[in-house]
């Protein structure tokens, strides 16, 4: 399925088999080569609008992303709470604390989004990594205000309605998973009264 998930391949596999094609039709002259190429042209157009209209795992949980992106750039935190699954319900009560206390600004996503589908596991889980910027202060304090940056890995799982919902996140420091772990500035700040 790899082939669907972006149309970059299919673009580059007509452009060099049709200048093949073309290439050895001038350099021949014979017209089998010109209803190769006019065939090859068609199997690719075929192979573009299949990309086109197959939505994978991989582009739903991409999807996902994008709206808790958007909920949490409005500030909605029953919007952020409908992309975790009921399976963590600690998550969805740690969210709902933390967006208490944070007005965010703007929430940017790189586009080093990658996702990996684990189709063996029961439910399927699917793993996103990618770079987050967020811009933001606290409500009540001004202790915390500004930027946070960071490398996010999202878990998520296939819940039994077929939507991709959150389980888990980790947030690493920007450079990647290999620089380590980082707790996010509004944590320190509001844990200690808990």
């Amino acid at each position: 399925m790899w082939i669907f998930e972006q149309s970059l391949p299919i673009i580059i596999m007509a452009v060099i088999g049709g200048a093949i094609l073309a290439g050895t039709m001038l350099q021949t002259g014979k017209q089998l080569f010109l209803y190769l190429l006019i065939g090859w042209i068609a199997v690719c157009a075929l192979l573009l609008a299949l990309e086109y209209s197959i939505v994978t795992d991989g582009e739903r949980i991409e999807g996902v992303i994008y709206q808790i992106a958007e909920a949490l750039e409005a500030n909605d935190a029953e919007g952020v709470k409908q992309f975790i699954s009921d399976d963590a319900p600690n998550l969805k009560a740690e969210a709902q604390r933390q967006m208490a206390y944070v007005q965010i600004e703007s929430v940017k996503l790189k586009r080093n989004l990658e996702v990996t589908i684990n189709p063996g596991s029961t439910p399927i889980i699917g793993v996103a990594k990618l770079n987050v910027k967020m811009t933001g202060h606290l409500k009540n304090n001004q202790e915390w205000n500004g930027d946070f940056a960071t490398f996010m890995v999202l878990t998520f799982q296939q819940d039994p309605d077929g939507e991709w919902r959150v389980i888990s996140y980790q947030f690493f420091d920007p450079r990647g998973e290999q620089a380590g772990e980082i707790t996010p500035p509004i944590s320190a700040v509001i844990l200690p009264g808990f």
